[in-house]
């Protein structure tokens, strides 16, 4: 039996107590009313929330779920941050997005879900009615299914314990002394205008509220207060909009609904509904020749069309949020209660009508009690963009993007971020664009260098692999040194840097490898030695003077890494990250066997590496997926393109990337998108004002 709107029962109140004004017994009609369940039961529910502010079904707080136990209605809350973004989507693409999240769920009447923002946190929540004990394996089943079905869009985390009361807040009974005096109040009202008909009603409403009290709660703190508004009717499913004015209600609403929450279940009757309505009112047309059911019939039938042809998914809604939408098909009141946050949804509608809520939008990765967050600026529509390196299952990042678009000013205001937060970092700098960040200390590599056979926390044989690796930068082959090597690291040569390089130039008697040496040596050969961790306390290693020779500059820029990585890991710091090694220019090692083995062999051990390049050509599909963190810079359309394919371009990201314009002329911002593991978004980088002096 179909829901009666609750429109109808306030006409039916407001008629008998007109009618009772005028002839007094004729208020009793209210106590046959009653007997009417759903007329009562709303009634009640009306009057109690007039009584109590946040007045909420009864609920049950247990440890990861909340039980409505009004209702026998199992709700469970998650953490969810969107993998997939409003901004990178066409009209048509997040409209089917939307549809193909909505009919893959496969809601029945008695099963929800709602998709909740509050500010920059966002979170799903699960719910089926659940009449008995013998149900609880079931709804497990049902929820183990929808959860892995949720995770292919949205990162999810069970809430619990204390962040599920904070979201919640706490319900308590409801305080009989507050419903004896409101009820004082209406005996006193309903004398002075029905007399003792209307002491008769009232007695008979008390007794019933009273009965009700039990099955409330009355909820204390909690976030979900705020979402204070709710929907009450939508005339939405007589609209057609197209995809791309659905996508653009929908962009707009991510910046001005910084609080709702959408709740939607299954509601499979509503396409014969609607084909009887279209029916009846095309009979009252036709043969009944009533011509105001043309209106009627014009309005049902864009409905039947929107399910037939568009194949939109019917459900029932509900919309609560802290402001009304801005739409007038859609009206929004306000509530004292919370009853509409727990209750299953009554309000028909179709998926494309909902679809204007930014369900997909904002995600981001966040750990607890970071400090390695780092706020970039704004996403394509106006929400905050921040990162967390902590977040990451390891601590690589790559900035991409031509020259002049705002590389180093990016990577520098994030540096001045981070440092302010206590994190160090080593900068490998082949043009000394960094040296005025304050706090940061500049290092000629010709006059202060590592010794490169002592690699912290590797056996000999380990180093002497790794050694190898990096002398074929320089077109070594390392077969050629293995013999000279071993000789080294057996009699304990190593430890001297000097000795072991020209014991290595003096026992070689290949030309190419004596050139390759002797090359090396030009630079380094007045440097001080100096241990690894002297490098690591916000430092600039200056490379200028060996960038006429790349592979010299690749050479010395791979030895470095992999002795800051071998020193770090030998410490055991831990995951939180407290280092930063900065590479600029990092297409000389990224196209290395080094870079390689750096990224996929090693995670996280309280360092975090950045790369920064210009191009991703020759940069294997491996290394870039063992990258959780991205920022490509926007630019012209012939470098957009060259980087559409490795980090698969939507035609927004296109778009947004071709229309960036450089920091000086973008008010010290540039665009970008930010892809942190599976979440991808368009934003604006905000530049930090205070260092564009240092930055060239």
């Amino acid at each position: 039996m179909p829901r009666i709107d609750s429109r109808i029962y306030a006409i039916v109140l407001v008629g008998i107590v007109i009618m009772g004004i005028a002839y007094n017994p004729l208020i009793l009609l209210l106590i046959p009313a009653l007997a009417y369940k759903d007329l009562r039961e709303w009634l009640i529910e009306s009057l109690l929330s007039l009584v109590y502010p946040n007045l909420a079904p009864r609920l049950v707080l247990g440890g990861d779920y909340v039980f409505d136990a009004k209702n026998n209605v199992m709700h469970v809350f998650y953490k969810a941050e969107p993998i997939f973004d409003i901004s990178r989507l066409t009209g048509s693409q997040y409209v089917g997005l939307f549809d193909e999240l909505v009919r893959r769920l496969g809601l029945g009447v008695d099963e929800a879900v709602a998709f909740i923002r509050l500010g920059d946190d966002r979170y799903v929540r699960l719910s089926r009615v659940v009449k008995g004990e013998g149900e609880l394996g079931e709804f497990n089943a049902w929820l183990t299914a929808r959860e892995s079905l949720l995770r292919q869009y949205f990162v999810l985390k069970p809430l619990g314990g204390d962040e599920l009361r904070r979201l919640v807040g706490f319900p308590t009974r409801p305080g009989k002394p507050r419903l004896i005096i409101a009820v004082a109040i209406l005996f006193l009202a309903s004398y002075i205008f029905f007399w003792l008909y209307g002491v008769t009603v009232i007695a008979v409403l008390a007794a019933l509220m009273a009965k009700a009290l039990g099955k409330y709660s009355v909820i204390r703190g909690g976030r979900l207060g705020i979402l204070n508004k709710r929907l009450v009717t939508s005339n939405k499913i007589f609209t057609m909009p197209s995809d791309e004015d659905i996508r653009a209600i929908a962009s707009a609403m991510a910046n001005y609904l910084r609080n709702y929450a959408l709740i939607i279940s299954g509601n499979p009757e509503f396409r014969a509904v609607t084909s009887a309505k279209v029916a009846r009112e095309y009979e009252r047309f036709v043969v009944q020749e009533r011509g105001r059911a043309l209106s009627a019939v014009s309005r049902w039938r864009v409905v039947l069309d929107r399910i037939t042809q568009n194949a939109e998914e019917p459900l029932r809604v509900m919309i609560a949020s802290d402001k009304s939408i801005p739409d007038t098909s859609m009206v929004m009141k306000p509530s004292r209660s919370q009853t509409h946050l727990w209750s299953l949804p009554t309000i028909d509608e179709l998926s494309h009508d909902v679809a204007i809520v930014p369900v997909f939008h904002g995600g981001r990765l966040i750990s607890e009690g970071s400090r390695a967050r780092v706020r970039l600026g704004r996403d394509r529509e106006g929400n905050e963009l921040i990162i967390d390196l902590d977040a990451l299952p390891s601590g690589h990042m790559l900035i991409v993007g031509p020259t002049g678009m705002g590389k180093t000013w990016t990577i520098s205001t994030m540096l001045y971020r981070l440092m302010n937060s206590g994190i160090k970092a080593l900068i490998l700098d082949p043009h000394g664009e960094y040296l005025r960040i304050p706090g940061i200390e500049p290092i000629d590599v010709t006059r202060r260098f590592i010794n490169i056979f002592e690699l912290d926390g590797l056996t000999d044989v380990e180093r002497m692999h790794r050694l190898i690796t990096e002398f074929s930068i320089l077109g070594i082959d390392g077969r050629a040194l293995l013999p000279d090597l071993k000789v080294i690291y057996s009699n304990g040569l190593y430890r001297d840097f000097f000795k072991s390089m020209e014991y290595l130039r003096t026992a070689t008697d290949d030309d190419s490898v004596a050139l390759a040496l002797d090359r090396l040596m030009s630079h380094l050969k007045d440097a001080e030695i100096v241990p690894v961790e002297e490098l690591l306390n916000n430092k600039a290693l200056l490379l200028g003077s060996v960038r006429a020779s790349p592979d010299v500059m690749a050479f010395l820029m791979g030895t470095v890494a992999d002795h800051v990585y071998s020193h770090v890991m030998s410490k055991g710091i831990g995951e939180q990250l407290q280092q930063l090694l900065v590479i600029d220019e990092a297409y000389y090692l990224l196209n290395s066997p080094l870079a390689e083995l750096m990224i996929r062999g090693l995670r996280k051990f309280g360092l975090g590496t950045v790369f920064i390049t210009q191009t991703l050509t020759g940069i294997s599909s491996d290394v870039l997926q063992n990258i959780p963190l991205i920022i490509a810079l926007g630019g012209n359309d012939a470098y957009v393109a060259s980087i559409s394919q490795a980090l698969q371009l939507t035609s927004e990201d296109i778009k947004w990337l071709t229309t960036a314009l450089p920091p000086h002329m973008a008010g010290q911002t540039t665009k970008a998108l930010v892809i942190t593991g599976p979440i991808k978004r368009l934003g604006t980088i905000e530049l930090e004002p205070s260092i564009k002096s240092f930055i060239i």
